[in-house]
């Protein structure tokens, strides 16, 4: 990415949208500088298109990796931001954002404090697991289940949650906030990567 140039980032989402809302409302804000240049799903119905269409982005609707891929590198982003993207990315698509540092331009928030519970349903898995407190991790993605370098975590409570639906409120509130000011910094390109605890954490310089 050239130096002073606004980077380019793409959005794939597979449902409701409500972390590419947080991440556009950044973005027309001023507090978040990036370009979205394209909100794409692989599901034709998602509520996200029609998000993205009504603030003015353009939109794509393609489930073949393939073809996605395709049309992210004819437009040249700079970075791949997943929000809510059900599908496993290919170990070719991951490839095609593959940077010269020892990582993938792709970045994920992941429902959890990783190592904690990844996968799928992270947030009932906690509550039902009767654990103190969950809560967020963005991470750049790898060919493993959330096994990615960790760019930023944030904890809440829910050692007083009744319901599951309660932890998934508390946690969409904290993930709105944390992933556009964990991309502030990732954007900017100026971050470091270490080993700690076996595994690689990001942090800004």
């Amino acid at each position: 990415m050239e130096v002073g140039k606004t980077p380019k980032i793409a959005i794939l989402a597979s449902g409701r949208g409500s972390n590419f809302e947080a991440i556009a409302r950044a973005i027309l804000n001023h507090t978040l500088p990036a370009d979205l240049v394209l909100v794409a799903s692989d599901r034709k119905q998602a509520p996200v298109l029609e998000k993205a269409q009504a603030l003015g982005f353009k939109t794509l609707q393609e489930k073949d990796q393939k073809l996605l891929k395709a049309a992210l590198l004819e437009l040249k982003v700079d970075y791949v931001v997943l929000a809510g993207f059900m599908r496993i990315l290919t170990a070719e698509f991951i490839a095609a954002f593959a940077d010269a540092r020892g990582f993938s331009r792709i970045v994920n928030i992941h429902p959890s404090l990783l190592p904690a519970f990844p996968g799928l349903d992270s947030y009932r898995r906690a509550f039902e697991a009767g654990v103190p407190e969950t809560g967020v991790t963005v991470h750049f993605v790898d060919a493993g289940v959330d096994t990615g370098p960790i760019c930023a975590q944030r904890s809440f409570s829910i050692a007083d949650c009744q319901s599951v639906e309660e932890v998934e409120r508390r946690g969409l509130s904290l993930e709105h906030q944390l992933y556009p000011e964990t991309l502030a910094w990732i954007l900017k390109n100026n971050f470091e990567i270490s080993e700690r605890k076996g595994r690689l954490h990001v942090q800004p310089r």
